[in-house]
C-alpha cells in the first residue's frame, strides 16, 4: 500500500465536529491594539515591559497543569495578573475558534500541541497569530520558530531496569522482529493523532536514518514498495502485535511496574518517569537505540489575535522562552525550543539524552495534516 495525500478532518478536530472555520474570523495582529512601542519591527523588551504595564490582565491556555505555576511566576515578576488554563489542543482549538467568532476573546494567549492543526486551521483564519521574539530569535532553530515551538515533549523507547541489565533492544528494526511480537507497548495510535504525524515527520525527515539503521540491523539495504522506510517500519511494527494503551501512564505502568519476569519495552513521555519515585517503577531508557532513542513532539504558542492585552500576551511569550519562565514544565522533562537553557537535571536525565531524539520540523506541518488519515489507514490495515 502507498501512502496518498489528501485532506480529510483529522482526529484532533473532532472535538469540535462540523464547527466551521470562516476566513478573517478575528483582528489581524496589525489591529490588535498594541501600543506604537511594541509593534513589529519596532521590538525592545523595556518597551514591551512598559507597554504590557498598561494593559490588562491575561489569560494563557495550556495542556498542562505547570502553567498555572508558570502564570504565576509572571505575574509576580511582572504584576500583571496572569491565569493559566489546562485545555487539551481539541478543547483549545474549539474555544479559540468559538472566542473569536462571538467577539469575545478570553484566551490571550493559546500553547497547543497539535501543530499540523494549528498551522492548518486556527492561523490562515487569523484566529491567533505567532511572534518570535526578536531577542531570542537566534536561540531558537529555524524548523521551530513558524509557527513558534514553546517547548517540545520528549517520548523515550524505555524498558524495565528492575529484569534487565540494559535495553533488550539496540535498533529500532529489533521492534518489528518476532523476538518482540507482543512485547513493546505504545499509545494506540488510532486515536493518538501525534503517532500519526510522528510517522509523517519520520517519512519526511528521518528516511535516510530509518535505512541505515535498516542496513545496520540486517547486513542489507532496506527494500520496500511503500513510499518510505517509515511506512515500512511503522507497519511492520504494527503487524507485530504491539500493546495498544489509551495513554503514556498505562504504558508506564505496563513497562515499569515492578515483579514481572518478562516486561514489555514501551514508548514512554519523560514526564511519566516521575513514577519512579512516585509509585516505585523502574523505568530507563533505551541508550544508545539506533537511530534514536525516542522522539520530542512540539508544542506551539501563538497570541489571540483579537486580544484587548496584545503587549502582555507577547511579554509572556517572551518569559515562556526563558529560564525563569519554563522551568516548571523543562523540571520534569520537556526540552525548551530556546537552546541557550540549560536541561535541567530530571528522572529520565533528558539532557543526557536530548540530541538522540528525533524532533520534528515545522516544514513538515502541511503534509502531517494531510496525510494523518493515510496513516490511520496504514495502521489500520497493518495491524489487522
Amino acid at each position: 500500500m502507498t501512502l496518498t495525500r489528501r485532506r480529510f478532518a483529522p482526529l484532533a478536530g473532532l472535538a469540535f465536529g462540523a464547527l466551521m472555520l470562516t476566513a478573517c474570523v478575528g483582528t489581524p495582529p496589525a489591529a490588535g491594539g498594541a501600543p506604537a512601542a511594541a509593534q513589529e519591527g519596532e521590538y525592545d523588551l523595556e518597551a514591551l515591559i512598559e507597554a504590557a504595564s498598561q494593559e490588562g490582565p491575561i489569560t494563557v491556555y495550556d495542556g498542562t497543569s505547570k502553567i498555572e505555576a508558570m502564570a504565576e511566576a509572571f505575574t509576580a515578576k511582572y504584576g500583571i495578573q496572569a491565569t493559566g488554563v489546562k485545555l487539551d489542543a481539541a478543547e483549545a482549538i474549539e474555544k479559540v475558534t468559538r472566542e473569536a467568532q462571538a467577539g469575545n476573546i478570553v484566551g490571550d494567549v493559546i500553547a497547543i500541541s497539535d501543530l499540523p492543526a494549528l498551522k492548518n486551521q486556527l492561523l490562515p483564519n487569523e484566529l491567533v497569530y505567532s511572534w518570535v521574539p526578536e531577542d531570542l530569535e537566534a536561540d531558537i532553530d529555524p524548523s521551530m520558530r513558524e509557527p513558534l515551538v514553546v517547548i517540545t515533549d520528549p517520548s523515550f523507547w524505555s524498558y524495565n531496569t528492575e529484569t534487565y541489565d540494559q535495553c533488550p533492544a539496540t535498533n529500532v528494526w529489533d521492534l518489528t522482529e518476532p523476538a518482540f511480537a507482543g512485547k513493546v507497548a505504545l499509545q494506540d495510535p488510532m486515536g493518538d493523532s501525534g503517532a500519526l504525524d510522528w510517522f509523517s515527520q519520520m517519512a519526511g525527515y528521518g528516511d535516510d536514518n530509518l535505512r541505515d539503521a535498516y542496513q545496520a540491523r540486517f547486513g542489507t539495504a532496506l527494500d520496500t514498495d511503500l513510499d518510505s522506510a517509515a511506512a515500512e517500519w511503522m507497519t511492520r511494527f504494527a503487524q507485530n502485535n504491539p500493546i495498544l494503551a489509551k495513554s503514556s501512564e498505562e504504558v508506564s505502568e505496563s513497562v515499569g511496574a515492578t515483579g514481572q519476569t518478562d516486561p514489555p519495552l514501551g514508548l514512554i513521555s519523560s514526564a511519566k518517569y516521575r513514577n519512579i519515585d512516585e509509585k516505585g517503577y523502574a523505568l530507563g531508557v533505551c541508550a544508545g537505540l539506533d537511530p534514536w532513542v525516542g522522539m520530542a513532539s512540539p508544542k506551539g504558542i501563538t497570541i489571540a489575535s483579537g486580544s484587548e492585552s496584545p503587549n502582555a500576551a507577547k511579554l509572556f511569550v517572551h518569559f515562556a522562552l526563558t529560564e525563569e519562565g519554563i522551568t516548571p514544565q523543562i523540571a520534569d522533562g520537556k526540552i525548551s525550543s530556546n537552546r541557550s537553557i540549560t536541561q535541567p537535571a530530571d528522572p529520565a536525565n533528558v539532557g543526557e539524552h536530548r540530541d538522540e531524539l528525533f524532533y520534528f520540523d515545522n516544514d513538515g506541518l502541511d503534509t502531517d495534516w494531510a496525510d494523518r488519515e493515510s496513516w490511520l489507514d496504514l495502521w489500520r490495515i497493518a495491524k489487522g
